[in-house]
């Protein structure tokens, strides 16, 4: 008995399971969106060209405007050119080999065809996040290092065994999200922009929650719930309702919710995307490679994990939104069955770099638009 190969329509209906299975393992989904108010930008079509993708984001405009009678043309105006972020992604594609029919049953082809339709969709997600996590993490420009007894240093080698993630890292997090920060050569760097994660509605009117999302590690998150003042917040926060939908959730400290996230494993036939250490190896992915993660090394080379924080913009997806599937029963002359999944993906952090002098003087130029990094030692 051969294969029965499945037909276009059912093959696009499979394809859309494996996306939707894939987005159900991305703690990054909940917070995507095609709307500019979203952490992960999906970008549309139109700003797609070959295999490249631009995106421009333009910073509020100033002035007076015009008033009463005035006409327009007395504006002195405020042309808000925006900072262009412009990004590749690549094709991939992956394949799962059937044995050869007579070999089985149709019974046990059917489970074993699911089984490996699976294995493509976890790969391509595991895939898709890790690439994530390894971009948000990469050279970060706005860098928290804080001690256990709240004092704020300069780079991770003033981080030393002890200095774990707790509130006063939230803190100072949240600081710098609300309110800018200026670094210690004095360049500036604008606040991070929340997303809305929470919809109540009260008296028939609709209210959001204006929140942070932050990605911890496993070794941070267990350090933070044992700080003392989580564990207060956490008693005045247990009716929130937040923790009913959202992927992850560990718990919310002022307007921050904290993602518990797994740390990146790649071993002994078990693959977990998640996050980042000093000690993670480089990376070449389909947006980018990725290096010098040892430089988030604390001292006397402390293993630290990478939390970070996300505002909106952090980061741009492209391309395909759902992959391409497909069967080939003329693989090895007839005998055997091919199913294979493509895809062409596209996501990278915003990083916005002026090209004139004038866009090189926005407080945006050179600085990771809507991601904070906050390295903590994990001992």
């Amino acid at each position: 008995m051969g294969f029965d190969i499945t037909g276009e329509r059912e093959l696009r209906v499979i394809a859309e399971e494996i996306q939707e299975r894939a987005a159900q393992r991305d703690p990054f989904s909940q917070f995507t969106g095609e709307g500019r108010d979203n952490c992960v930008v999906l970008l549309p079509d139109v700003d797609k060209v070959g295999s490249a993708v631009t995106l421009f984001v333009a910073p509020d405009i100033g002035g007076d405007g015009v008033k009463g009678n005035q006409n327009l043309s007395e504006d002195t105006g405020d042309e808000g050119n925006g900072l262009p972020f412009s990004f590749r992604g690549t094709l991939l594609a992956r394949k799962q080999d059937m044995p050869n029919s007579k070999l089985l049953t149709r019974t046990r082809l059917c489970a074993l065809l699911e089984t490996k339709r699976k294995n493509l969709s976890k790969w391509f997600a595991f895939t898709a996040i890790k690439e994530k996590y390894y971009s948000l993490s990469h050279s970060a420009t706005n860098q928290v290092i804080v001690k256990q007894d709240g004092t704020v240093g300069d780079t991770t080698a003033d981080l030393e065994v002890g200095d774990t993630f707790n509130t006063y890292v939230l803190d100072e997090m949240l600081d710098r999200a609300e309110n800018g920060w200026t670094d210690g050569g004095g360049e500036d760097h604008p606040p991070l922009e929340t997303q809305y994660v929470e919809e109540t509605t009260e008296h028939g009117i609709k209210q959001y929650g204006e929140y942070y999302p932050v990605f911890v590690g496993p070794k941070s998150y267990s350090a933070l719930i044992r700080d003392p003042r989580w564990i207060t917040e956490q008693e005045g926060k247990s009716q929130d309702g937040i923790s009913t939908y959202l992927k992850g959730y560990g718990g919310s400290y002022r307007n921050a919710v904290i993602i518990k996230v797994p740390k990146l494993t790649e071993s002994n036939g078990v693959q977990r995307a998640g996050i980042i250490r000093s000690d993670s190896p480089d990376y070449t992915g389909f947006s980018g490679s990725y290096t010098g993660f040892d430089g988030y090394k604390a001292n006397d080379d402390t293993v630290t994990e990478i939390n970070f924080m996300m505002g909106v913009g952090a980061m741009c997806q492209a391309f395909d939104e759902v992959p391409d599937y497909g069967e080939d029963d003329n693989y090895d002359s007839g005998r055997k069955l091919r199913i294979y999944e493509e895809q062409f993906m596209a996501a990278k952090k915003v990083k916005l770099v002026g090209e004139s002098t004038e866009e090189q003087q926005s407080i945006f130029h050179n600085k990771d638009y809507g991601v904070i990094v906050a390295p903590s030692t994990i001992e």
